[in-house]
């Protein structure tokens, strides 16, 4: 590396503050570094000119300033550490480039190479490219991590709401929990949402509370009022965030951290607040049983209704609160009533598009409760479990056996008759029976061979591995107390079908009008085992495969 001792050169030294430079050494550490560089080789350092700011947009007041200095003719080349210091942008990395062409700037100096103006530009604008393909590259990784991230129920923001902290530890187990309760704030933000939702307390109440209690923010100082009111109206603390996909549309995706309320709370809060556009949400209300029930008298479909009311403290009229904010009849707000009695209750009803039906409502909570006093019905114990699986793995062993065993008595007379024919064309060849006899001859073996064939087709499909169905019923069984409790409304209702097909509400009744393996199942555990007396399904082995032979149908009704 040659360079010209008369050179006026400016050090300039840049640290992005922003993700895709991070990496990089400080600017202190720069420095050092290039000022090594600058002793071995002679160069004279006039003005030394530093930023901490990023090079993938243009528009970096001190790089302005540097270049400008050389313009005006007070310095003449650069000293940096790499060349991507200076530009990670094509009209930053362009205009260094043109005055390096133009001589303006007589010479750059990097850790370990140089650009001159008689220098073919090629390799320059290749590393300028590369600098700004790395930022573009980085930006669609980090968006694309971001994204994957939410997808999988973790909210990627960099700030969290108050009283959650991302898990930043190193050394994260497989599918540990990416977001954590803050242990400094969780408790004290739980005290302040109880607080709201008894409707006693203002915003101001509320900043006063959370001060006594010690609540502070990262720079040790008190939130203020309109940190409470954002708050109180993030759905984060029931479980939801808004992340924007890479069409640029905005989701509403169901978060795995630990929720602080239930919908219900958030939805009073909201009233309690005022907030008359959070309430329309309530048309996009997810039921937890629709879907799954019809109509025990028409057939129809039985459909869920939500009644979120208040009882008026000054005239004690109940109305519904979903759509308004006061009283209908005294005009009353529900954010000036003292302690307001909210009701929220849903409801489950016949929708009657086939006719008239006499049927009436039904609430969720009894519908709940039958179904928990069903689950109990078919909920058998660990013991139990255990038993049966051991029972249904030496059955699928004899069975397997038995299996093998005709599948090689059926081989070996596919193979006699393969060797009969061949003996048969033998026999033809020799004259010893003319071409009637054998034609007769082949077509009976053939109907033979045939019929083993369809024998050994028939035995392959229906071998249906009906003790890993049957398990998948125990397994059902043993986890019945925890289906009621998912909140993937999905989910649950694909666990409750397994109960039984045509599930209909009728007289306020849940219905279930055919039995499952389910019921025999429990109805062994209960009435056999208990005396320990053998299990044997009550299907032959020629109907394996067919469960309902586990028990008799029957209509349940709880």
């Amino acid at each position: 590396m040659s360079n010209d001792k008369n050179l006026r050169y400016v050090l300039y030294a840049r640290k992005s503050s922003e993700s895709e430079d991070r990496q990089m050494a400080s600017i202190d550490d720069q420095i050092t570094e290039v000022q090594k560089i600058a002793n071995e080789l002679g160069i004279r350092v006039v003005k030394i000119f530093t930023e901490s700011k990023s090079a993938k947009a243009p528009g970096r007041p001190v790089f302005n300033e540097m270049l400008g200095e050389i313009e005006s003719g007070n310095a003449d080349a650069i000293l940096c550490w790499k060349l991507n210091r200076l530009a990670r942008n094509p009209v930053d990395g362009g205009r260094v480039s043109w005055l390096l062409q133009n001589s303006t700037i007589k010479h750059i100096q990097c850790h370990g190479r140089d650009y001159k103006p008689s220098d073919n530009v090629l390799m320059m604008q290749v590393e300028l490219g590369m600098a700004n393909q790395y930022v573009k590259e980085l930006s669609v990784d980090v968006k694309r991590g971001m994204r994957q991230k939410a997808l999988r129920g973790w909210n990627p923001a960099s700030h969290l709401p108050i009283g959650y902290l991302h898990n930043k530890e190193q050394r994260r187990k497989v599918n540990e929990e990416e977001i954590i309760p803050d242990p400094e704030r969780f408790h004290i933000v739980k005290k302040l949402w109880d607080l709201m939702l008894t409707g006693s307390y203002s915003l101001k109440e509320i900043k006063k509370n959370a001060e006594n209690l010690g609540l502070k923010n990262n720079n040790n100082k008190p939130y203020s009022i309109k940190a409470f009111q954002n708050m109180f109206k993030t759905e984060f603390y029931h479980g939801f965030f808004y992340w924007t996909d890479e069409n640029g549309t905005e989701q509403r995706i169901k978060g795995k951290h630990k929720t602080l309320i239930d919908p219900q709370q958030w939805d009073k809060v909201q009233l309690i607040l005022g907030n008359r556009k959070r309430v329309t949400r309530a048309k996009k209300y997810t039921y937890k049983f629709r879907g799954l029930l019809s109509c025990g008298e028409c057939g129809g479909g039985i459909t869920a209704e939500r009644k979120f009311q208040v009882r008026c403290t000054s005239c004690k009229h109940k109305f519904s609160c979903l759509h308004r904010n006061e009283c209908p009849k005294c005009s009353t707000l529900i954010t000036d009533m003292e302690a307001p009695n909210f009701i929220d209750i849903t409801y489950y009803r016949c929708t009657k598009k086939k006719g008239p039906c006499s049927q009436k409502a039904t609430t969720e909570k009894e519908i709940q409760q039958q179904y928990q006093k069903l689950l109990s019905e078919v909920h058998i114990l660990p013991e139990f479990h255990k038993f049966f699986c051991e029972v249904l793995k030496a059955s699928e062993e004899s069975e397997l056996a038995a299996e093998m065993k005709l599948m090689q008595k059926l081989k070996k007379q596919q193979t006699l008759i393969q060797q009969r024919k061949e003996n048969l064309m033998l026999m033809r060849a020799d004259a010893e029976i003319n071409k009637e006899e054998y034609l007769k001859l082949i077509e009976k073996n053939n109907l033979e061979l045939q019929q083993i064939q369809q024998q050994s087709q028939k035995l392959q499909s229906t071998a249906i591995n009906w003790s890993l169905i049957a398990k998948k019923y125990a397994d059902f069984a043993l986890k019945t107390q925890e289906i009621l409790e998912k909140t993937n409304f999905s989910e649950l209702k694909s666990l409750l079908s397994v109960l039984g097909s045509n599930q209909s509400l009728k007289d306020q009744k849940v219905y279930i009008l055919k039995g499952n393996p389910l019921f025999s199942i429990a109805d062994f555990q209960k009435n056999e085992w208990l005396q320990k007396t053998r299990f044997e399904p009550k299907n032959p082995l020629i109907n394996k495969g067919d469960l309902s032979g586990f028990a008799p149908l029957r209509e349940l009704r709880c």
